[in-house]
This record gives C-alpha cells, structure tokens and sequence, in this order.
C-alpha cells in the first residue's frame, strides 16, 4: 500500500527527485506550488528542445506526487502567453528544502530549488523590501501575542526619545485590534482620518486625499523639547470600520502589476514621512504571524524590536517564523541584523537566573536558525560568516529588558505626574535601557 503524501511531504520528495534524475544542468528545472499545495515542474524552454527522456522522467516524477501533482503535465515556454512574464518575475525563490534522515537518524544534506509559492497570504514574509534613499529609522514594535506590553513600551519610547527632542512619528498597524490611539490620544485629539480610510482610499487612486488629516498631536510630547505625532488605525469619525477592514487587504491595480499590502503601506510610510519629517518612526505592528506583521518587519523595518516572554508558545512560534526564513537565504541575510529581542515583563525574582536562562534560549534560537553554521575546523573572524557569541551584547539575540512592573499594566501614558500617571524616573526605571537601546540604534544612522 502506498505511503500518503501530506503537504511537508510534497516538495521534499519533488526535490528530491530533481536532485537524483538524470537531466540537462541547464535550464534548471524549477517547482510552482498553488493555492492548495499542488506541485508542477516548470523549464525555462520550448517543450521541442527539452530532451524526450528527460521529460518523461520528470513527468513521472510529477505524477508520483499523488494528490500533490496538479497533473502530469509539465510547463514550458509554450505553456504561456507572456513566458517572460512567467520565469522572470521576482517571486521565484531559491529554497532550501531538508531532506529528512537517514535509516540512522542521521541528518542528510539538504538540497534547494527554485521555487514560486502562490498563496492566499504571507506573501511579504519573504520579499524584504529595498531601500528607496535616506529615510527616517523605523522602529517597529513586534510580539507573537498581545498582553506583553508592547504597545506601552513603544508609547514609552517615544516619550523618552521626544524628550531628547527628537520629532517621533507612531504609525498603528494593528488594525484588527486599533488602540495606540487609545492610549496616548484624547478623543478629541484623534485625526479625522485613520490607517484604513488610507487603505481603501488608495485602492481607488484617493490616498493622497486623507494624507493630510491622518496625523494629530500626541499630549505626550508637549512636555517634552520634541513632538510625538500620531497616525491612527481609525479616524475620528469612523462608522464603518468592518466593511473597510474586510477589503483592506486585497492587491490593488497598477501599471506594474497588482501592488501588495506590503508595497502599498511602505508608499503610505513614505508619504507620512515627507508630511511630518520625523527624525524616527515607531510601527505598532499586528500581533502574530500575520500579513501586516510581515509588511512591517520586512518592507519597512530598519529595526524590529521582537517582544518575547521565557513561554513554550513564544519560542515555537518564533522558531516557526525563523525556520520560515530559514529556507531562504537571501531573506535571511537581509533580515536577521534588523532584529532585536526585548525580554518584555523580566520578573523580579530570580532576575539574574532568568535573564541567563532567556538569553541562553534567544542564542540557540537564533544560532540554530538565523546565523550562519560555521564548518568544523574555520575560524570565524577568518571568514565571511554572521554567527555573533553568546555574550555579545550588539547581537541580535541578546535581550533587551523590560522589567515587570504593575503600575504599567493598566497604565495611562497620557496622565502627568501630579494626576497619577509616572514620572519620568519611574519610566526610566522600567523602561529606560529600551529608550536607551533604541535611542543609540537611530544615532547609528548618522554616525
């Protein structure tokens, strides 16, 4: 009786055969996987000058993959309208696909191929975006989960680094569950327009008519030599936030080709930006391994400050998010020097034992994902490799902290002092290496 082939199944066996098949080196044979996981092989030739014995080959290959084949089938030029179109788009990736173990349960050498993935969403996970000139630093603000404080402690830094006089702009990206206005904007103060009236402003050619009125005055930055200034996910006068959110997310036409979510918040970024010329950025991203997190951290971020608790669920689902990046080299290199993770609500007790035990995890999270395998024998400083130790404290995996303190779990950024809100020693106290981490990031870009 035949094994059943599930998904994680599919494209290990596909590459596998493409690695043991005897077959031309060159057009490199290549895999689409569809909406529903399916598998098709694809030659960047005409079908009459792929040789015969190597068509079949692959025919049969593409067959044995069961509920996973779209067909036996296979997709050359003629295939296509536009073949150009097809092969040389930017959504192929070279994956690295593991091959499992062996009888012995040793690892075998994974193999790659060249992959185009189409999927409902989760697109921006793997398209890091390129830098258009000289922008603001972006900071943004990102946990696998909400209740870990992190939209407090971005209201935190702000206030601490308008202190320093810089002019701050918060972005809310969290549009499923809005609140950053909430917390440091007075109902009176919030913008008429938000996020979302961009969105689906934009998706009709209108996005530069709400620009104007979608940033407002934080009172956070009036005791401060800077400004804190606000974009809101929902505008002052909204009515019909549902009905925008259930078409926020969809591609909209251009003279390119359809413009993801990812492309079209970084436009939005931009126009902010020369709006408000702030001297830093602050993105409140969605909780969880969603499309508007992904927008954020890579079509966006100059640094992603990744929130985490010492819990099973936090290092599962960072691992998931790392392993994700992990097939794709060029993702991971533009990607792992941008993060930062930030041990969000440090306990009291056992501080210093904890701390080691949290940063002992970060590093082996990181190592066995993110940084490079040194081979046996290489001496790091000796070659081109970005494996940081464990005790570097410029890493990416050496934490941040941010203590736990009750007064900040239902805590008002906006109250002064002398009407029950903290002071500035008791922010420093809680959140001051934050402030201070991130304020030495952004003094970076100008050294």
């Amino acid at each position: 009786m035949m094994a059943t082939i599930r998904f994680h199944d599919a494209l290990r066996q596909a590459a596998q055969a493409l690695a043991h098949l005897e077959l031309p080196a060159e057009p490199p044979v290549r895999v689409v996987r569809d909406l529903y996981g399916r598998l098709r092989f694809a030659v960047d030739s005409a079908q009459a000058d792929y040789p015969v014995q190597a068509r079949e080959q692959l025919q049969k290959a593409q067959a044995a993959l069961g509920p996973y084949a779209t067909s036996d089938e296979l997709l050359f030029r003629e295939s296509f309208s536009y073949p150009d179109k097809f092969f040389y788009q930017q959504n192929w990736l070279q994956t690295i696909v593991p091959m499992g173990s062996n009888e012995d349960g040793e690892p075998l050498p994974a193999t790659e191929v060249l992959l185009l993935d189409r999927t409902v969403t989760g697109h921006d996970w793997l398209q890091p975006a390129q830098t258009n000139g000289r922008h603001a630093h972006r900071v943004v603000f990102f946990g696998l989960k909400g209740g870990v404080g992190r939209s407090t402690a971005l209201c935190m830094v702000a206030w601490g680094l308008a202190r320093q006089g810089k002019r701050v702009l918060l972005v809310d990206f969290d549009l499923e569950s809005p609140g950053l206005s909430g917390l440091i904007l007075p109902t009176e103060r919030v913008a008429e327009y938000g996020v979302m009236d961009w969105l689906v402003e934009d998706a009709v050619g209108q996005g530069d008519t709400v620009l104007q009125g979608m940033v407002s005055a934080s009172p956070l930055g009036e005791t401060t030599q800077g400004a804190v200034r606000v974009a809101a996910a929902m505008g002052s006068q909204e009515s019909d936030y549902l009905a925008k959110l259930a078409r926020a997310y969809a591609d909209v036409p251009s003279a390119h080709g359809p413009q993801r979510l990812g492309e079209r918040l970084r436009r939005m970024v931009e126009a902010l930006e020369v709006r408000e010329q702030p001297d830093v950025v602050l993105i409140d991203s969605r909780a969880g391994l969603h499309d508007l997190a992904a927008a954020a951290i890579t079509g966006l971020a100059d640094t992603t400050l990744l929130f985490a608790t010492d819990s099973a669920q936090t290092w599962q689902g960072y691992r998931q998010l790392f392993g994700h990046w992990q097939k794709r080299l060029k993702v991971v290199r533009k990607v792992r020097e941008s993060l930062a993770i930030v041990r969000a609500l440090t306990p009291k007790s056992d501080r210093e034992g904890g701390v080691k035990r949290f940063q002992r995890k970060a590093y082996e999270l990181f190592a066995e994902t993110l940084y490079d395998a040194i081979p046996i024998g290489v001496v790091e400083s000796e070659a081109d490799y970005f494996h940081p130790i464990e005790t570097d404290e410029a890493a990416p995996h050496f934490p941040i902290l941010v203590d736990w303190d009750e007064r900040f779990q239902e805590f008002d950024p906006g109250l002064r002092p002398e009407h029950g809100g903290a002071s500035e020693a008791q922010v420093d106290a809680t959140f001051g290496a934050l402030i201070e981490w991130v304020s030495k990031r952004i003094q970076g870009d100008d050294a």
